[in-house]
């Protein structure tokens, strides 16, 4: 029971930094545009594809690389309210958030906006909660870019707690990320 619950702490945590990273499209705000990908200092490329119906609903995918290899894909809907994850897949599994987990809210955003959603994934229950800090400058190899600087925590019910500083750049997207311990993620390239 208690691994179950560190796996789910890990794949939300995981799933707050890629959504978090989810960025660029051509004229959206909140990207969506099938074939847009980001490759991160990391090693990681994430790109989105679809449209792909799941369960009746209109679905953008992104799949999340690591070296090449695919490691997960997000579900995610665009809508008035913002952009809603439907789930994560890894492994060959689906982890269905039920409701769904708002990852960004009706844009735009501006210094002090803040959202707060709370989803279930395997009985455990997951807030997200991002406020935007301010915005700030930011030099990456991919280029300089002004950008709102977006924290986000992820809580759990058993008591998982994770921050992560996202730094998003309308119509293009996450172009740095700092994970908690303070390890930082430059955005490199961008494919449209």
């Amino acid at each position: 029971m208690r691994r179950a619950v560190r796996a789910t702490a890990c794949a939300v945590a995981l799933l707050a930094a890629v959504l978090a990273s989810f960025a660029a499209a051509q004229d959206a705000y909140y990207p969506q545009a099938p074939g847009t990908s980001w490759t991160y200092d990391s090693g990681e490329t994430q790109t989105l594809s679809g449209p792909r119906d799941v369960d009746g609903i209109e679905a953008t995918v992104l799949t999340h690389y690591m070296q090449g290899a695919p490691i997960s894909e997000e579900i995610l809907e665009h809508r008035a309210d913002g952009v809603v994850s439907h789930g994560t897949a890894a492994g060959g599994r689906l982890m269905r958030y039920r409701p769904p987990l708002q990852v960004w809210p009706a844009a735009p955003l501006e210094p002090g906006t803040s959202w707060r959603s709370t989803t279930t994934v395997n009985g455990v229950d997951v807030t997200l909660d991002s406020q935007v800090l301010g915005t700030q400058g930011v030099q990456t190899p991919a280029g300089r870019f002004n950008a709102l600087h977006v924290r986000q925590t992820t809580l759990t019910s058993s008591g998982g707690r994770t921050e992560l500083d996202l730094f998003f750049v309308p119509t293009v997207g996450v172009v740095r990320f700092v994970t908690q311990d303070g390890t930082r993620i430059d955005l490199i390239e961008l494919t449209r």
